[in-house]
C-alpha cells in the first residue's frame, strides 16, 4: 500500500489526564494518525516515535506500534513493520489481527516458516479464522506436505464451502496426489463457477498435458490466455506444448511473445533454435 491514503487497521481513543505528560502522549499519537491519513509518512513516523519515547511503558503503545507498523509497510519497510509488529505483540502477544499483519508480512517475503508460526497461534485463539486457515493451508501445500494441507482446506470448507481458494487448492492436491480425474472434476465444477479465471484453465491445461491430452491442454491454455494475454507463464507453457506436438511454427511464435513480455532471450536459446 504505497499510494492513497493509509489506513490504520486500529484506531483508538485515548484517555485523556490532566497530567501534561498524557497530553503531550496523546497529542503526538493523534498528530500521528492525522499525518498518516494525509498520507505524511514521514511526518507520521516522527510523531509516533515521540508518543513511544515519552512514555515508553504505556500498555496503549501496542496500537501505536502497530499504527507505526502500517506506516512503515506504506513506505515500503517490511523488515521495519515486521520488527513494530514484534513489538506490538510483546505487548499484547496474543492479538489477532496484530498477528495476521505480521503473518501476511512474512508471507509475502516468502518466510513461510515464520507466517506458519504466526498463523498457528492465530488458529490457536480462534479456530475459524479462514486467513489463518487458508495461509496454512497453501504455506503446507508449497512445502510439499499434502496431508497437512488437505486438513487446513477441509477445515476452512468447512467454515465457507464455497472457499474459491480451498476449492482450488484441493484440485492441485489431488493432481498432485495423483488422482488426476477426481481433480479435473473439481475444477470443471469451479469452472463453471467461475469462468473469467485464467488459472483455472491453466491448472486443467496442466493435469492435461500430464494425461498426454496435448489438444485440449491447448484449448485451455488458449482460453487461458485470452484472458490474461499479457501472462508470459501460460504463454510459455502453450509453447513448450506446441513444441511437444511438433508444431514447431506456432511453439517459436508463443517463445517470441513471452521474449517480448520480459522473458530473456538467451533462456530460450536452445527452444528457438529447435524452433526453425
Amino acid at each position: 500500500m504505497t499510494h492513497g491514503k493509509v489506513l490504520l487497521v486500529l484506531a483508538f481513543h485515548f484517555l485523556f489526564s490532566t497530567s501534561s505528560l498524557a497530553q503531550t502522549y496523546e497529542q503526538w499519537v493523534e498528530r500521528g494518525i492525522a499525518a498518516a491519513k494525509a498520507d505524511s509518512l514521514r511526518q507520521a513516523e516522527t510523531c509516533f516515535r515521540r508518543a513511544l519515547s515519552l512514555a515508553p511503558t504505556d500498555y496503549r503503545n501496542a496500537l501505536v506500534y502497530t499504527n507505526l507498523a502500517k506506516v512503515q509497510e506504506a513506505q515500503g519497510l517490511p523488515l521495519k513493520a515486521i520488527d513494530s509488529y514484534g513489538r506490538a505483540l510483546a505487548i499484547t502477544p496474543l492479538n489477532v489481527t496484530m498477528l495476521g499483519a505480521r503473518a501476511s508480512l512474512y508471507f509475502q517475503l516468502g518466510n513461510y516458516t515464520k507466517a506458519l508460526l504466526d498463523y498457528e497461534k492465530i488458529i490457536d485463539v480462534d479456530a475459524h479464522n479462514v486467513d489463518a486457515l487458508r495461509g496454512c493451508a497453501f504455506i503446507h501445500q508449497q512445502r510439499q506436505d499434502y496431508a497437512k494441507a488437505q486438513i487446513f482446506y477441509e477445515r476452512l470448507m468447512a467454515i465457507v464451502p464455497q472457499d474459491y481458494s480451498a476449492q482450488l487448492g484441493m484440485a492441485i492436491l489431488l493432481q498432485r496426489e495423483g488422482k488426476a480425474g477426481e481433480a479435473m472434476t473439481r475444477l470443471s465444477a469451479l469452472i463453471g463457477q467461475y469462468p473469467e479465471r485464467a488459472e483455472l484453465y491453466a491448472v486443467r491445461a496442466e493435469i492435461e498435458a500430464e494425461q498426454n491430452q496435448l489438444e485440449l491442454a491447448v484449448l485451455d491454455l488458449d482460453k487461458a490466455i485470452e484472458l490474461e494475454p499479457e501472462n508470459r507463464n501460460m504463454i510459455l507453457t502453450r509453447a513448450y506444448i506446441h513444441k511437444d506436438r511438433r508444431d514447431f511454427h506456432q511453439a517459436r511464435r508463443d517463445f517470441e511473445r513471452a521474449i517480448t513480455l520480459g522473458v530473456p532471450r538467451s533462456s530460450l536459446k536452445r527452444e528457438l533454435k529447435e524452433c526453425k
